[in-house]
């Protein structure tokens, strides 16, 4: 991290509350500019430019005190972003936003600005995109909730399209509130105007904040802070009967209620809220859940089988018993990302047979290691061998289909092959520790 934006960082850990009318230095600092493109994956996709990481390192003396002196004079625009669509685990498309090169340096030293600004405002039940946090801290902590606070209720919502929804005026005046340097913000404001490239047609950015943008997250979440987190905070909860408690891993949340009628009216008060900034809850991903300790005793009660599930950041989560009765989170991969991800793994390895079987085999150890990463998570051995073994059944299909002959058996692939394979194993440890040993 650069000098002046370590000072700057301190400076504001020391002085709260103040607002900000010289940033510009922070951004067109060519030191800073420097780590912020050592920082870049060149990896990454280019933009509408064409332009990589390697090509840019060729001029890269000139060019930063270029880019440095352009962004001083307010001569820097940003380009459109170059629009691609992923799928998504329901079968649409998500989306995302490529920007160019030169504007991801840029987008970087708003982000880091923009960071060191607001991580001290943002309040503890916010995860995403933050340093020092992850989405298993998140999980982490909903285990923490249910299993110590005892809540019985969790609201499950989901934001439609958010990122594509994001409304401007709002969100420059939410910046506003901290930030009074004429120059920044209209440097935010031209990247939330930049539009964006979908197949070479040229659209207009009236709304949102493309994916894909190094500065989309920490807009996302300074926007966020206001329409949900503090109204949640330092309203909703003091209105409430009993514990309340909010987790948000960007525009993914969950409440965890006490009772019934503080998860009811959580719920029809986030419908009438979210619309006034632009924003919309997706109904068929929102619901409440009965879960807790006591909710399978409660569902027997009401002639329910068991508790209901509910998804959060690609785990499904449901009530389960310990071997001496004590209630327990129980976890498993999310069906249609298990779905989707197999599917994926099974089309890249089909592409992958004219690459030869050793290119083969380090796909497969990459994505198993990676998968294991994020899904190996308490409670969901089950999932991770059964997603382990079908990952092999593919390689093995595949390894034999490189030509007419069949090449490798089920027995030979056992013994060569798989057991160079990363095998499936718990990575985090996301039960939390009972009441009194904390």
């Amino acid at each position: 991290m650069g000098t002046r934006l370590t000072r700057f960082r301190q400076r504001v850990m020391e002085v709260r509350g103040e607002k900000y009318t010289a940033l510009m230095g922070l951004v067109f600092d060519t030191q800073e500019l420097q780590e912020s493109f050592e920082r870049q994956n060149g990896r990454k996709a280019p933009g509408v430019d064409g332009m990589r990481k390697a090509d840019y390192a060729k001029g890269l003396e000139d060019a930063i005190p270029e880019l440095s002196a352009r962004i001083r004079r307010m001569g820097y625009r940003p380009r459109p972003v170059r629009r691609v669509y992923i799928p998504k685990a329901d079968g649409s498309r998500r989306p995302l936003g490529i920007p160019c090169f030169e504007d991801r340096l840029v987008q970087d030293r708003l982000s880091q600005v923009l960071q060191a600004i607001w991580e001290s405002e943002f309040r503890e039940c916010s995860y995403g995109f933050r340093p020092r946090r992850s989405a298993h801290d998140a999980l982490r902590r909903v285990a923490q909730i249910i299993t110590n606070e005892h809540t019985q209720w969790v609201v499950e919502a989901d934001i439609k399209a958010f990122f594509d929804r994001v409304d401007h005026d709002h969100l420059m005046r939410f910046l506003g509130l901290k930030i009074q340097d004429p120059n920044f913000l209209h440097l935010v404001k031209r990247f939330l105007k930049a539009g964006v490239m979908t197949d070479g047609v040229m659209e207009a950015s009236e709304e949102g904040t493309p994916q894909g943008g190094l500065v989309s997250p920490v807009l996302a979440n300074i926007y966020l802070h206001y329409v949900l987190d503090l109204w949640f905070e330092k309203r909703f909860v003091k209105t409430c009967r009993g514990k309340a408690y909010l987790i948000r891993y960007a525009d993914d949340f969950i409440g965890c209620f006490e009772y019934e009628e503080d998860a009811e009216r959580f719920l029809e008060e986030l419908k009438g809220r979210l619309p006034t900034f632009g924003l919309e809850i997706e109904p068929k991903k929102t619901a409440v859940h009965r879960f807790g300790d006591k909710a399978e005793h409660e569902c027997h009660k009401d002639g329910q089988k068991k508790p209901s599930t509910f998804a959060f950041l690609g785990i499904t989560h449901y009530a389960g018993r310990s071997r001496s009765g004590r209630f327990v989170m129980g976890r498993k991969t999310e069906g249609k990302r298990f779905r989707r991800k197999l599917t994926q793994v099974n089309e890249t390895l089909r592409g992958l047979r004219s690459s030869g079987g050793k290119a083969m085999m380090q796909y497969v150890v990459r994505h198993l290691q990676g998968h294991m990463q994020y899904y190996g998570v308490s409670g969901n051995y089950h999932s991770l061998r059964s997603y382990w073994l079908r990952v092999q059944r593919h390689l093995c299909k595949w390894l034999n289909r490189r030509s007419q002959k069949r090449s490798i058996s089920w027995e030979l692939f056992y013994v060569r092959v798989s057991k160079c394979l990363p095998r499936p194993r718990i990575v985090h440890n996301l039960y939390p520790k009972p009441v009194s040993m904390t």
